[in-house]
């Protein structure tokens, strides 16, 4: 057992004494130090800890005590210390470990709560880095070292009583000194709220609406993708409207922020498993980072160029529609698993520079705040080109706590002059946390599908607190950013322009433009010109509404609102729809593009894509849809299904399976369309819609022969083979 048996070495000579939160920290030693005296650091050899699973080495040299903890091989491994203090405080721990096979990461648990994930860079050698900060209780506490990403050495923790930190040195002076307008107010704005607030964010346009339904609130950030206009994607067939997007959100008066799934310019391995649409992954492409930057001359150099300067056309849209971005390329790059970070740094840190100079310099771009995304000190490219430094957080679902280990690193890695953001996450951090830790992130930016919508990552109490604290801002709380000046205030939206109404049977579809600063509309309607009118929907959060149950050859008259927190917005301009028989969508304008996600027609998963694109006039409303796959089932096993992911956002993708007749298909899969997954707009089209089938067994299938099923389609095409219904009424393909 741990306890008093532990070895523990006192270090003598550290002493403070603060308040922090409320909560006192342990005073000054004013005696010679015991092991329990508060002024002193504690050193808890982890070989005298609880073991489970692990083992005890002595093979790499230089360890203190007698040895350390290694073998963290499966997923129970662990090793637990038991440490005391005098006093309920905060302390910092120290970790001694080595790390012969690599950057590593491993949790830690206080007390059995989950204190955060701990990045465990690579070692020639052991050493002593500081790990976290952890509230401990007066008396005996258990600190957890899990396998996490394991093969790691750890030799000894070290606490002692947390220091005051020091003030933030962050200005709101950016980097590139040629800086739009808009985006020297959004830098203005994030330093003035930087440790007092933090900016709710979302990845996903699509997601904002389920937001609203299921929290009542607005996201102040959504995260954009660059992705699908990687050109090696658009050479497959990939399009994207998500700078149109982007411009949508940020006429709403929201925050931008960009990513970029760099898919590789050449070199795509294009085989199942490692198919063309997985080309950012490092083990789905033989494009080699290294070679390109070290030889200028090469053509995999000027595909790079070709590759930027596709991006720098959608960053210059954003620009003139003079939407400020906090751009984050390259992410993630220490982990290896993408492409640009799979031959260490160097290569990585030269690539970003290109992107910063080609895209400042060459393309003029001033619209951009520079956000860095890795941790190491090895992989900052400079001072002179990142404006914001970060980390994507993925700890255990439903670990809410603030990740500190992460943030005391970023303070260090920009010299605490850097915003410091959060710019991926699964579990968001409790705000009350964060002011205890003093762990002071910019923004959060939840990834979607299970993240935000499974009930455990982040369940819908932890959602609705996150959102209505006092320390998190939401679309509602946001001042005119483009003309913010340190103290900018609600003002209301201006009216909805662009207001269009189709009619079709019994009902008629609206359609208008986002108006800047506004959290919701309401539509209102009256049957005389003029008025009066009556309000028939309130809260609506996207650009369009569909009224239903209206009388066939009544003309009706719309006009729309803006609301924020400041008011609502006066009408906009009048229109009218005469609903009649027969209207909806014209024959024709509806079709269903497919391709298979995995070709192999006898493993045990099933993987249709779909896309569906409105080639009419008028917008098509999702929820008025139901597209049907037709495939054999092989057996009488029950069937599941998941939808990976969608550009309308997974959790809006409904399933069920019915029986099918005919050659090739005695079942098929039914996808169908909650209102949160919005409309289709004239001439668009949904993007991704990525399903996955499988056996409750997961026996094989024998695709072979299957209606639905085409190998031969790796790039999106019209397929008509699966069918399409619109009000149950069949618009696209043929049934078996």
């Amino acid at each position: 057992m741990a306890g008093a048996g532990i070895k523990r070495k006192v270090l003598m000579g550290w002493a403070a004494v603060h308040l922090l939160a409320g909560v006192p920290l342990a005073p000054a030693a004013s005696a010679a130090a015991s092991v329990n005296d508060a002024g002193t650091s504690v050193i808890y050899e982890a070989e005298d800890g609880v073991l489970s699973g692990t083992a005890v080495g002595t093979t790499s040299p230089g360890f203190s005590g007698t040895g350390y903890v290694t073998s963290f091989d499966d997923a129970a491994d662990s090793l637990t210390v038991t440490v005391n203090v005098p006093e309920k405080g905060l302390y910092q721990i120290y970790l001694g470990y080595n790390g012969p096979y690599g950057d590593k990461r491993t949790n830690l648990f206080v007390n059995g709560q989950a204190a955060g994930e701990i990045a465990l860079g690579s070692t020639t050698g052991f050493k002593e880095i500081p790990a976290t900060k952890a509230l401990l209780n007066a008396g005996t506490n258990t600190i957890r070292i899990d396998r996490g990403w394991g093969w790691f050495e750890i030799d000894y923790l070290k606490v002692q009583p947390a220091p005051a930190p020091a003030p933030h040195q962050v200005t709101k002076a950016l980097v590139d000194p040629l800086v739009t307008p808009e985006t020297k107010s959004l830098m203005s704005f994030l330093v003035d709220t930087y440790g007092s607030k933090m900016l709710s964010g979302q990845q996903g346009y699509n997601n904002v609406s389920w937001l609203q339904a299921n929290v009542g609130k607005k996201p102040a950030l959504v995260g954009f993708d660059l992705i699908e206009y990687s050109p090696s994607r658009v050479e497959h067939g990939s399009t994207s409207t998500e700078t149109e997007k982007a411009v949508e959100w940020d006429r709403q008066g929201g925050v931008v922020t960009f990513a970029w799934h760099w898919n590789a310019p050449t070199g795509l391995i294009d085989q199942p498993g490692k198919e063309w649409w997985r080309g950012f992954y490092t083990d789905s492409t033989t494009f080699d980072i290294e070679y390109a930057m070290s030889h200028p001359e090469s053509q995999e150099y000027k595909l790079l160029l070709r590759d930027i300067d596709a991006i720098a056309l959608q960053l210059t849209k954003l620009q003139d529609a003079k939407v400020p971005v906090l751009f984050r390329p390259l992410h993630e790059a220490e982990g290896g698993w993408f492409w640009w970070g799979a031959k260490g740094p160097e290569p990585c840190k030269a690539l970003y520079r290109l992107l910063y100079e080609r895209l400042t310099g060459v393309h003029n771009l001033h619209n951009l705040i520079w956000v860095w995304n890795s941790i190491s000190p090895q992989w900052y490219p400079g001072d002179d080109v990142v404006d914001v430094v970060s980390f994507d957080s993925y700890p255990a679902a439903g670990d809410y706590s603030p990740q500190v280990s992460q943030y005391d690193q970023l303070v260090a890695l920009g010299g605490n002059r850097k915003l410091i953001a959060m710019t991926e996450n699964g579990s968001i951090p409790d705000p009350d946390l964060m002011s205890i830790y003093h762990t002071d992130w910019s923004w959060f930016c939840t990834w979607e599908g299970s993240f935000l919508t499974d009930g455990t990552t982040n369940t819908a109490a932890h959602l609705k607190e996150v959102y209505n604290h006092a320390k998190v801002l939401t679309l509602d709380e946001l001042p005119n950013l483009k003309t913010y000046g340190g103290g900018g205030v609600v003002s209301a939206p201006a009216s909805p322009a662009g207001l269009k109404a189709e009619p079709g049977d019994k009902q008629a579809v609206l359609s208008w433009s986002a108006s800047a600063g506004a959290a919701s509309y309401t539509v209102k309607r009256a049957t005389g010109s003029g008025g009066p009118y009556t309000t028939v929907a309130a809260g609506v959060t996207g650009t369009g509404y569909t009224d239903t149950g209206l009388t066939n050859g009544t003309v009706y008259y719309y006009a729309v609102s803006a609301v924020n927190s400041a008011g609502e917005s006066v009408p906009s301009a009048q229109v009218s729809a005469q609903p009649s028989a027969g209207q909806g969508a014209p024959s024709g304008t509806l079709k269903v593009q497919y391709r298979a996600g995995n070709t192999n027609p006898s493993d045990n998963t099933i993987a249709p894509q779909f896309n569906i694109k409105n080639t009419g006039t008028t917008p098509v409303k999702l929820s008025g849809l139901k597209l049907r796959y037709y495939f054999t089932q092989d057996g009488s096993q029950a069937l599941n299904s998941w939808v990976d992911w969608a550009q309308i956002g997974s959790a809006n993708v409904q399933r069920t399976f019915g029986t099918a007749a005919g050659a090739g298909a005695d079942t098929y899969v039914e996808l169908s369309f909650t209102d949160a997954a919005g409309t289709i707009p004239a001439g668009g089209q949904t993007g991704d819609i990525q399903l996955r089938i499988a056996k409750a067994d997961w026996s094989n299938f024998n695709e072979a022969g299957d209606y639905s099923f085409d190998a031969s389609k790796t790039a999106y095409g019209d397929w008509s083979k699966v069918t399409l219904y619109q009000g149950g009424t069949l618009v696209w393909g043929s049934q078996p």
